[in-house]
């Protein structure tokens, strides 16, 4: 189903990219069509330069600070491909990377795709404290707390000293 739609959209795409890039320079002409393409391309490569630096300062901090850099690392990657898609000719692309550029769009498409992929790997977040109850304000913006078992594979076991010789 995802290859489908996937290929659909790449075909699709590059069709209608030419048909709103020859219906503009019907309605503004060649050149202010050009300009707008060129332009939308240097802000591309402005965003993918200075956006990207700061969304891996801000994954670092988070690492830091000892939170989880997920939504950082993410929001970063939407930037980055906000400013591919400027850089991509074409207004379609474009809408799509101006619609990332919007700082509460872009947030909300990281909760929606940590959420995701939550579910995806079957985890099941929520946040409450150890004994159940809502966290208080002091506690709250720690992060949620997931239960769950673990186990290390890295670790050899251990002999227990009364079977030693």
């Amino acid at each position: 189903m995802f290859r489908s739609v996937l290929g659909l959209i790449l075909v699709a795409l590059p069709i209608m990219e030419l048909m709103q890039l020859v219906r503009c320079g019907q309605l503004v002409g060649f050149w202010a069509t050009f300009a707008l393409v060129v332009g939308a391309g240097i802000l591309g490569t402005f965003v993918l330069s200075r956006q990207s630096r700061g969304a891996l300062r801000r994954a670092a901090a988070a690492l830091e600070e000892g939170r989880p850099p997920m939504a950082d690392a993410l929001d970063g990657a939407f930037l980055m491909m906000a400013g591919l898609l400027l850089i991509t000719p074409g207004f379609v692309t474009d809408f799509f990377a101006l619609l990332l550029l919007i700082p509460p769009l872009r947030h909300a498409l990281t909760r929606w795709t940590i959420a995701r992929m939550g579910e995806r790997a079957g985890i099941h977040a929520q946040t409450v404290g150890a004994d159940g109850a809502q966290p208080s304000p002091a506690d709250q913006g720690k992060g949620p707390i997931i239960e769950g078992e673990f186990e290390r594979l890295d670790e050899k076991p251990v002999d227990p000293p009364s079977l030693r010789h």
